[in-house]
C-alpha cells in the first residue's frame, strides 16, 4: 500500500472508483499517523487533565460514518431496507466498534452510488459480506476521537477508553463526548489497521442485543415514506395497460372513451404499453378500463403451464428410472408470484435533460442503468432516491417499473408516478420458475439425495423469489429422505444424524429436543422435520407440527437457527417468523398458472396469502457454529414446506410431492 497521506477529497475520490464494498477497510489502511503526538514528551504523564478549548465541527470523514457537535451520529445505510432489519443491522455494527451511544444514532440511506461498491440488496449478503469493513470503519474513528481527546489533555492514548459516545481519560472520571471532539478528530490523520484495534466479542454492548428496528417508530405511526408516499409538485399519476401476453406489444389503441374521464389528461404508448395519464389515481385506473386496445401477442398466446410442464417433466428421468433397491419420486413446484404488500411503482422527474427517480428498490445502482440507458441521457445526469418498501423478496432487484416512470415523466414533461394495482403486480412479475424434480435412492444405502431439476419455461419472465433455487431444492431432498427413512423402517431423525454433521447436525438436534421430537401427538396429527443450508452458509433446522382434518392446520413451527454471531437476536427471529409465513403461502396456498399465454390469477382471492388466523406458533432458537454473522433474511424459507410436508405423512399416511398442498389431494 501507498504511504502517501490521503486528505477526505482525494480519499473520496479513490472510494468512488473502487467499485467495491470493501473499500473502507482497503483505502483506511493506506493513510499515515506519526506514532507521536505533536509536542507531546514521551515521558509525560497526567493524572488530571489540563484545561483544553476544543474546536467545533463535523466528524465527516468517509462515507458511512458522521458525527456532529450535538451529539449526533448520522450512519449512511448503503443498502435498502425492505422489512428484514438491514438498516438497523449496519448502524448496530458500526455504532458497536464506534461505541456510540445508541440514542444518537440517526439514520440516512445512500443514493445509488458507486462511492458504496455493489449496492444490490439480495442473497442475504449485505451484512455478512460487510462485517469486518463496517467494523474496521467505526473502529478507525473511534481511534481518530481517543487521538484528538488523548492530544487535547496531553496524554498517551493508549491510556484513553472509550463509553457510549464519550472519550475516558485515564483517570478514569473525566470524559468527551463524540460531539464535542467532532471538530479536532476531523484533523485527525486516518488511522492505519494496526494503529487501532477491534472490541474483542466479550465487550460487545449492542451486537448480540435485541435493538427493535430503528425505522418501526415511524413505520407504525405512519410517518415513514416509502415508495408510493413520495409525491412532488405538479405531479401527475399513471396506469398502465400491459400486454396481458408474455412478449406481446400493443399494436394500436382508442383512446377516445379514456380521455372523457375527468382527471385523464393524456394516453401514451410507452415501450410497447399504453399510459394513462391523469391527475389522480383514480381517474388513471377508469381511463385506462376505457382503452380499447389492440395486442399483438408474438404467437405466445397459446403458451400454458400443463404443456411446460410436460416439457420438463420430458427432459427429466422417468418414474420407473430407478435401479435395483433404489425407491423414486417426483416432487413439483408451481410458478409463485413475489406479491409484495406495497405493489411495484416509482416516481421520476425528467427535466431540462437531466432524471430524479425515488424507488423502492433492490438494486439502486441497476436503477440507475436502466434508467439512463432507456432515456438515453449522461449517467451522472441521473440521480436514484431510494425509499422504503414493503418487500421485495427478489422481485425488486428489477428495474421494469422504474424505466416506465423514467419515460413517462420524459413523455409529459412533468413529475410523474408509475403505480401499479394488485392485478398488475401479480399478472406481470418476475416469476419463480416452474420446477420438476426426479429423486432416487436406495434405502438400505442412505446417502444425501441429490434430485435432477428441471425448471422454468418458454417466454414466462422468471427471477428471483426469496431464497431462489434453494426453496424446491430443500423441498425434494428433506422430503426423499424422510421417504428412504420409512422405506427403511427408521427414524426420520436418526437417518438425518447418519448423513449431516457440525453445523447441519447441531441444529438438528437442537430442533429436534426443542420439539419433543418422539414425544405422541393426538389422532390426526403429525410431526415433520426439515433442515437446509441457504446458499450453504446459513443453517436452520424446522419440526412441524400438523393437523389434518377436512383442513390442513399447521400449529407449530420449532426453529433452530445458526447464522454465525447473531447481530440482532430479535431480528433473527422476526426473520424466521416472517419466512414460516413466506414459505407457508407457497408450500399451501399460493400458486400461478399459465393459460393462453397469460396469467390466470389476478389477486388475493385466487392467488391466497396466509391469512393471521392461519400462523403457527413459532419458537426461534439459535445456535452460534461460526464467528461470522453468514445471512439470515431468506434462510427461513426452504425448510417450511418440506417440514409440513413430512408431517403430513406422519399424520396421514399419505405424501405431498406436489405444492400446494391441497387437503382434497391427499
Amino acid at each position: 500500500m501507498s504511504e502517501t497521506k490521503l486528505n477526505r477529497r482525494d480519499f473520496l475520490k479513490v472510494v468512488g472508483t473502487a467499485g467495491s464494498s470493501l473499500v473502507m477497510g482497503i483505502y483506511l489502511n493506506s493513510c499515515t499517523k506519526s506514532d507521536v503526538l505533536p509536542g507531546q514528551p514521551e515521558s509525560e504523564v497526567l493524572t488530571s487533565p489540563k484545561a483544553i478549548d476544543l474546536t467545533p465541527g463535523i466528524l465527516d470523514l468517509n462515507i458511512y460514518l458522521k458525527i456532529e457537535p450535538d451529539n449526533t451520529v448520522t450512519v449512511t445505510a448503503f443498502r435498502s431496507e425492505m422489512g428484514q432489519g438491514i438498516r438497523t443491522a449496519i448502524a448496530m455494527i458500526l455504532a458497536e466498534e464506534l461505541d456510540a451511544d445508541w440514542d444518537t444514532v440517526v439514520i440516512e440511506q445512500a443514493p445509488a452510488d458507486s462511492a458504496y461498491g455493489d449496492q444490490v440488496t439480495g442473497g442475504s449478503a449485505s451484512i455478512s459480506g460487510s462485517y469486518f469493513e463496517l467494523r474496521m470503519a467505526g473502529g478507525a474513528i473511534r481511534q481518530m476521537l481517543i487521538n484528538a481527546a488523548a492530544q487535547a489533555w496531553g496524554v498517551d492514548p493508549a491510556d484513553c477508553t472509550t463509553q457510549p459516545g464519550v472519550v475516558v481519560h485515564p483517570n478514569g472520571s473525566t470524559q468527551i463526548s463524540f460531539g464535542e471532539l467532532a471538530g479536532e478528530a476531523s484533523e485527525q490523520d486516518i488511522p492505519r489497521m494496526g494503529e487501532y484495534t477491534l472490541k474483542a466479542e466479550a465487550d460487545f454492548r449492542l451486537i448480540g442485543t435485541d435493538v427493535h428496528h430503528w425505522d418501526a417508530r415511524e413505520i407504525v405511526t405512519g410517518q415513514a415514506i416509502f415508495g408510493m408516499d413520495v409525491i412532488l409538485p405538479e405531479m401527475r399519476y399513471a396506469a398502465l395497460a400491459r400486454c396481458p401476453v408474455f412478449g406481446g406489444w400493443v399494436s394500436g389503441f382508442d383512446d377516445t372513451a379514456a380521455l372523457t374521464i375527468p382527471g385523464v389528461e393524456q394516453v401514451l404508448e410507452i415501450d410497447g404499453s399504453v399510459a394513462v395519464v391523469a391527475t389522480n389515481t383514480w381517474a388513471a385506473l377508469k381511463g385506462r378500463a376505457a382503452l380499447k386496445i389492440e395486442w399483438d401477442f408474438n404467437g405466445n398466446e397459446m403458451v400454458n403451464s400443463a404443456d411446460i410442464r410436460t416439457e420438463l417433466a420430458e427432459r427429466a428421468p422417468q418414474i420407473g428410472s430407478a435401479v435395483g433397491g433404489e425407491i423414486e419420486a417426483v416432487y413439483e413446484f408451481p410458478y409463485q408470484a413475489h406479491t409484495t404488500m406495497e405493489p411495484m411503482n416509482c416516481t421520476a422527474n425528467v427535466k431540462d435533460g437531466k432524471c430524479e427517480v425515488w424507488v423502492p428498490t433492490q438494486n439502486a445502482q441497476d436503477v440507475h442503468r436502466s434508467v439512463q440507458g432507456a432515456l438515453k441521457i449522461p449517467r451522472k445526469d441521473v440521480t436514484v432516491h431510494v425509499t422504503l418498501m414493503g418487500g421485495g423478496f427478489g422481485r425488486r432487484l428489477n428495474s421494469d417499473f422504474a424505466v416506465e416512470a423514467a419515460l413517462v415523466s420524459q413523455a409529459i414533461g412533468e413529475p410523474a408516478k408509475v403505480f401499479w394495482t394488485r392485478e398488475d403486480d401479480i399478472q406481470h412479475d418476475f416469476y419463480h420458475p416452474l420446477s420438476y424434480q426426479y429423486v432416487s435412492g436406495d434405502p438400505n444405502n442412505i446417502k444425501r439425495p441429490n434430485a435432477r431439476s428441471q425448471n422454468g419455461g418458454r417466454y414466462i419472465p422468471t427471477g428471483a423469489w426469496r431464497s431462489v433455487g434453494n426453496h424446491p431444492d430443500a423441498y425434494a431432498r428433506e422430503c426423499f429422505i424422510d421417504e428412504l427413512a420409512v422405506a427403511s423402517g427408521r427414524d426420520p431423525l436418526d437417518v438425518r444424524r447418519d448423513i449431516f454433521s457440525g453445523r447441519g447436525l447441531a441444529v438438528i438436534e437442537l430442533a429436534a429436543e426443542k420439539a419433543g421430537w418422539g414425544e405422541p401427538l393426538p389422532e390426526n396429527w403429525g410431526r415433520g422435520m426439515a433442515y437446509h443450508a441457504t446458499f450453504g452458509v446459513t443453517h436452520v433446522a424446522m419440526v412441524a407440527e400438523v393437523k389434518v382434518t377436512d383442513i390442513i392446520r399447521v400449529h407449530r413451527m420449532v426453529v433452530a437457527v445458526d447464522c454465525g454471531i447473531a447481530i440482532n437476536p430479535d431480528n433473527i427471529a422476526a426473520q424466521m417468523e416472517g419466512g414460516v409465513a413466506f414459505g407457508l403461502t407457497a408450500a399451501l396456498k399460493a400458486g400461478i398458472t399459465i393459460e393462453d399465454g397469460r396469467v390466470q390469477e389476478s389477486n388475493f382471492h385466487d392467488c391466497p396469502m396466509l391469512q393471521i388466523d392461519e400462523m403457527p406458533s413459532v419458537e426461534v432458537y439459535l445456535t452460534a457454529g461460526a464467528t461470522n454473522p453468514t445471512g439470515i433474511g431468506e434462510m427461513g424459507v426452504p425448510p417450511v414446506a418440506p417440514a409440513v410436508a413430512n408431517a403430513i405423512y406422519a399424520a396421514t399416511g399419505v405424501r405431498a410431492r406436489i405444492m400446494p398442498i391441497k387437503v382434497e389431494d391427499l
